[in-house]
């Protein structure tokens, strides 16, 4: 709009425009043109200096609008002014996209106006973080959704951007106003990552410091917490739920890939089965015990109150009494998982689970399985072992698939004073040797729903290795 004749005819429209946001600005929308929501690569200004401010001339100027964008690249891919260490890497690696556009609707840009000399028409240039980069174009008293594209290692993450509009920089008088109603950004990037520990132990002993310093060097946003050590499923994915809303909510994603070891693709599972508001997009897991463990079976069995256990079934090799030879477990092996977080581990418990459909509803689900016996010889040498006397539940995850109760009863105690509580067990023996890591099978931590990856040669703690954990990445990282 031309100063000059903006009171006369229909510019008298535009005056009452130009002058009726003296107050300062808050979330609104003065264009036709509706921003779009807020999610992870997509940050909107609505709000603040620089943003509907009435028909603008030169003197009110320049236009200094800020936007926003949190970290959502690992954080120690960013230099201190929020630039990013190394966008080229990042962009090969599909982190990050190569370019960002920053939309914005502007208000009556008269880049084309018919005028006499010395006028020119409007010419409005546009600055990204001290950048010039562009002149506006638009039509008199109309609005135009504007946009320039920019290089993703101009943004700024962690730390406010500046859009700059300088006015009408071709006149010595103030001849042209204009307006902007808000700023969008966008670009692509990767979902975010959870990294989800086992029973009996935490987030820093799970994944510090090999797997951090690596996916720091990778450069995807990751982080981890630490949830009930011996909790059940159930417990820890509510804390999952609280934790994981909270971490995607800083960024405005909705969406989320979780790595678990063990246990925590169970937590993971029992997570999806909350409802949760975010999506888990994919789930990648390290010897998850998917579908339970004859050992965590006869554990149970072995803390169950009963005053003796009967083993009804075939044990030729006394691999089964050895285990219970331990009274209780615990108290042998140090950091052996606890209740209730050892039920879900139950073969049992995964049946169950699996009819309610509190495992195997993840998808895509990723995974892969340990074999410790790393020479092949049938044995668990001392090298192989992650504790002293490993090899007593390697032998009977090796030899037996599930171990069941048959009967409770009581008799008769001893020289006949009182009764005594007596529980029958049964184990299923199996067909063929099965490969285990000491804590899990091959077989349960690759069932049939998830997409296979292959038996390692690594025992339940050697598992947690970045080579793996890199595969998971590559095939997670092109998922939207």
């Amino acid at each position: 709009m031309n100063m000059r004749t903006l009171v006369s005819g229909a510019g008298a429209v535009a005056v009452l425009y130009a002058f009726t946001s003296l107050i300062p600005a808050v979330a609104q929308t003065t264009s036709p043109f509706q921003p779009p929501d807020e999610k992870l690569g997509v940050y909107v200004s609505n709000s603040g200096p620089g943003l509907d401010t009435g028909c603008t001339f030169r003197s009110g100027g320049p236009l200094l609008i800020n936007i926003d964008v949190p970290i959502v690249v690992g954080e120690t891919q960013i230099n201190a002014d929020g630039t990013l260490v190394d966008a080229n890497t990042l962009v090969n690696r599909g982190i990050i996209g190569r370019k960002a556009i920053i939309s914005f609707p502007v208000f009556d840009i008269d880049s084309s106006a018919a005028v006499r000399p010395p006028d020119s028409p409007e010419v409005d240039v546009v600055s990204f973080n001290g950048v010039t980069k562009d002149t506006l174009t638009g039509s008199n008293g109309q609005w135009t959704n504007d946009s320039i594209e920019v290089d993703i290692s101009e943004l700024k993450f962690g730390m406010p951007n500046e859009l700059r509009i300088d006015i009408d920089t071709q006149n010595s008088d103030e001849l042209w106003c204009m307006a902007v109603d808000w700023v969008s950004m966008q670009f692509d990037v990767a979902l975010p990552y959870v990294l989800a520990h086992g029973i009996n132990t935490t987030g820093p002993d799970t994944w510090e410091p090999d797997i951090t310093r690596q996916l720091d060097d990778f450069g995807v946003r990751y982080t981890f917490f630490t949830v009930g050590r011996n909790g059940s499923a159930a417990a820890n994915a509510t804390q999952l739920n609280t934790n994981i809303k909270s971490f995607l909510d800083d960024i405005k994603a909705d969406k989320v890939h979780i790595i678990a070891h063990s246990k925590g693709g169970l937590d993971s599972q029992a997570l999806k089965a909350l409802g949760p508001e975010f999506t888990i997009r994919s789930l990648s897991t390290l010897s998850t015990p998917h579908l339970g463990s004859v050992v965590a079976d006869i554990n149970i069995i072995q803390l169950m109150n009963a005053d003796r256990l009967v083993n009804v079934g075939q044990d030729p090799n006394g691999f089964i009494s050895s285990l219970l030879s331990v009274t209780p477990w615990a108290g042998r092996f140090s950091n052996v998982p606890e209740r209730p977080g050892l039920d879900d581990l139950t073969t049992q418990a995964a049946a169950t689970a699996l009819l309610n459909r509190q495992r195997n509803n993840i998808s895509p689900t990723f995974a892969y399985g340990g074999n410790a016996d790393t020479n092949g010889d049938g044995t668990l040498q001392s090298s192989e072992r992650p504790f002293v006397r490993a090899d007593i539940p390697w032998n009977v995850m090796r030899n037996f698939t599930q171990a069941r109760v048959v009967r409770t009863f009581t008799q008769p105690g001893f020289l006949g004073f009182g009764t005594r509580t007596v529980i029958e067990f049964r184990a299923a023996v199996a067909s063929a040797p099965l490969r285990n890591d000491v804590v899990v099978t091959a077989n349960s931590a690759r069932p049939s729903y998830v997409t296979d990856l292959g038996v390692v040669l690594e025992n339940h703690s050697t598992i947690v290795d970045f080579s793996y954990v890199e595969e998971f990445l590559n095939r997670t990282l092109p998922l939207r």
